[in-house]
């Protein structure tokens, strides 16, 4: 016999994050979703994995403006036509944005419909340069504000 411990669920704290695609399948156990194993790739809480079942909407495919149609059009980075034909395996590696909330169990988290979009990382500026926008100011143009009304 093997003696086990019991755990509780370990829950991401509620934020915008950005997430990269690990597995995905098309699963119908509880209606057509997909299962997605999400990790979160950049920040504080980066490795982070958890599984998340978007819907999509249909058996055969994935429904126009469902969760699952969502997180295609973020990873693909493009909008998608009803009749095109969608891979799961075109999401591995892909990464994109959205809020993270708790299921509503407290059993682990999931992405909110909605807040899913792209990643488009910001880019960086080397650290030696700071953009700083100088203006020039006329000395002529200086203003009281002694004419106002109020």
């Amino acid at each position: 016999m093997a003696k086990l411990t019991a755990q509780g669920y370990e829950l991401l704290d509620s934020g915008q994050y950005v997430l990269e695609v690990v597995e995905a399948e098309a699963v119908d156990e509880y209606g057509p979703q997909l299962k997605l194993k999400l990790r979160v790739a950049e920040g504080e809480h980066e490795g982070f994995e958890f599984i998340d079942f978007p819907n999509r909407g249909v058996e055969s495919g994935v429904k126009v403006g469902t969760k699952a149609w969502d997180v295609f059009e973020a990873c693909l980075n493009q909008r998608l036509s009803p009749d095109e034909e969608l891979d799961t395996e075109d999401l591995i590696s892909k990464k994109f944005e959205a809020m993270v909330v708790p299921k509503k169990t407290g059993k682990g988290n999931r992405t909110e419909h909605g807040t899913i979009g792209p990643h488009r990382p910001k880019k960086a500026e080397s650290k030696g340069e700071l953009k700083v926008q100088k203006t020039e100011v006329d000395e002529d143009d200086e203003d009281d504000f002694k004419d106002l009304p109020f």
